[in-house]
């Protein structure tokens, strides 16, 4: 019936279901609304995780804990839906804060594995400093504008001191960068995959990281009214996808590859945000929803095969014989992935890259060919993956082959996704142009279909495609390659996590420690139950002595 409305008619529809809160002027609701931005989005998280739960009938089948596994991940989806159809920040925040301690659970699921109670660990760390950052929104919201819900704040906004929007802009920028992976605190992604492969499909797809892309595009009446921090958003897009690309072309790890694709992904919808085209970003995260889960069904697929269930792709090879199945679904996603023409991601990404050069502004031209080098990277590790595991000679023992096989119940849903990772492109104008969120001032729809010349729209492909040519001859015909010092710099991933490490958590435990000697142990102590335990026992003592002289005295 949503659909219909949606589709058919366009026509939102609000459901208030009673107040959280009610003390003087400032009224807390909670109830659904089902306009056109979170329809969309709700049908990729609806889509993905049903196809993720047939998944994982079949990938966990064999896990004595299965049950408990298949409860996480309906809950899970409960509060990815409370998230997206909130119609106020306050029930927004809850399911934020629930998807993020269901995260916690689904990566730390396997807890006899130190390595993954490590990532469930550096996963809900780094989201509660995100989730800091929303908290802080929320008291200004509340303090400032007396409400929570939309509708108050975007009619409000337009009146409001430059000085909150840009603070506000700012916290909520935080915020998603925490969820959505973005440098700075994306440290947990990677180590992330250390959970089972249906989690990583779920929580990397179309849920959990697309939470704070969302979250500033329903905040985009907001961030329309502060210039400055969109700029601020383009670059930090901008460089992140840039990063991410170059950290993926030199990982060996294939989850962690896929991983590092979704960051750089992500970094182009936030670069979409960040030039006023929030339907473009919508649209992209619909359309990446699908080929991404693909991507990680299909790798999940490889591994499972393995008796080892290795993630090292240089332990791969000669599978497009062993695997045809799945190798089809990982090339046709792939494929989208790298922007193909007929495919959907073509169709939702390179809009995206032109029209930061339709905006005709300096920061834009260099945000475009950045975007082009992220699209390059993207084409390039997309066929290094491709390359290693299907093309290459067999680079495992003749037992781990003869195990090889493929399963029918995990293919059934691959089916599904790839049916939509061909064919929902095609649905670009029942999703663009239909929310009319940008200022007219900030549009650069009209200028980037029809002034940019063709070899601008056409440059990301043309790269792309060369450059992925030259890297199968340097694979087949370059025997031997010797690591550089760039290479080392990427493959420990900018030593983000030496510089986390040793900078700020290490002189933060120190701190901590100075804190505990002289304040906990120390000064509160003193002033505390310990020196009033002591002050105490020497005014006993005093009353006991005095008593005694007086009994010898007298």
């Amino acid at each position: 019936m949503f659909q219909y409305f949606y589709y058919i008619w366009e026509e939102p529809i609000s459901i208030s279901l009673g107040n959280w809160l009610n003390i003087g002027d400032i009224i807390i609701p909670y109830g659904l609304s089902l306009d056109s931005l979170a329809m969309t989005v709700m049908i990729p998280v609806g889509i993905v995780t049903l196809c993720v739960l047939l998944y994982a009938i079949e990938y966990m089948s064999h896990d004595p804990n299965r049950n408990t596994f298949y409860i996480i991940l309906s809950v899970f989806a409960i509060f990815m839906t409370i998230l997206v159809v909130s119609d106020n920040y306050i029930m927004m925040f809850i399911g934020w804060e629930f998807v993020g301690v269901i995260s916690y659970l689904l990566i730390s699921f396997w807890s006899t594995r130190i390595a993954a109670m490590k990532a469930a660990l550096s996963a809900i760390l780094l989201n509660r400093m995100g989730d800091t950052f929303f908290m802080l929104a929320l008291g200004i919201f509340l303090s400032y504008f007396h409400a929570v819900d939309f509708d108050t704040l975007s009619l409000a906004a337009p009146y409001t001191n430059t000085l909150i929007l840009n603070i506000l802009s700012l916290l909520l920028l935080l915020a998603a960068t925490a969820k959505s992976a973005q440098l700075g605190l994306h440290a947990w992604l990677l180590q992330a995959m250390e959970g089972p492969t249906p989690v990583s499909a779920l929580l990397h797809a179309a849920t959990m990281v697309c939470a704070g892309v969302y979250v500033l595009v329903r905040s985009y009446f907001i961030l329309e009214y502060a210039p400055s921090l969109l700029i601020g958003i383009c670059w930090l897009g901008g460089i992140t996808t840039l990063v991410s690309g170059l950290i993926a072309i030199v990982t060996n790890d294939i989850k962690k590859v896929i991983a590092l694709s979704t960051m750089s992904q992500l970094s182009i919808m936030v670069l979409a945000i960040g030039i006023s085209s929030y339907d473009l970003a919508i649209y992209h995260l619909y359309c990446h929803a699908f080929f991404k889960a693909l991507l990680f069904m299909g790798a999940g697929s490889v591994i499972h095969s393995y008796i080892s269930e290795t993630q090292d792709m240089r332990k791969y090879g000669g599978l497009v014989n062993y695997l045809p199945f799945s190798y089809t679904a990982i090339l046709i996603a792939s494929l989208s992935l790298m922007a193909i023409p007929g495919l959907t991601g073509y169709y939702s990404k390179d809009i995206i890259i032109e029209s930061l050069y339709g905006t005709y502004t300096f920061s834009g031209y260099i945000l475009y060919y950045m975007a082009v080098g992220s699209a390059t990277l993207t084409s390039l590790y997309s066929i290094r993956v491709l390359y290693l595991t299907f093309y290459n000679n067999p680079n495992s023992n003749k037992a781990t082959y003869q195990h090889i096989h493929e399963n029918i119940r995990m293919l059934i849903p691959m089916v599904i996704l790839v049916i939509y990772s061909i064919f929902i492109g095609f649905n670009r104008d029942n999703v663009i142009g239909h929310y009319a969120m940008t200022l007219p001032a900030n549009n650069s729809f009209i200028e980037t279909e029809f002034t940019l010349p063709w070899y601008i729209k056409l440059l990301p492909l043309i790269l792309g495609l060369s450059l992925s040519l030259i890297l199968i001859y340097i694979y087949e015909y370059a025997y031997k390659v010797r690591p550089s010092t760039i290479y080392n710099y990427f493959n420990n991933k900018i030593y983000y996590d030496q510089l986390l490490n040793n900078v700020i958590i290490r002189k933060t435990l120190i701190f901590g420690g100075y804190l505990n000697t002289y304040i906990d142990n120390g000064l509160l102590k003193v002033l505390g139950s310990t020196g009033i335990s002591r002050a105490l026992t020497y005014i006993n003592i005093g009353i006991f002595l005095n008593l005694l002289y007086l009994f010898f005295f007298l």
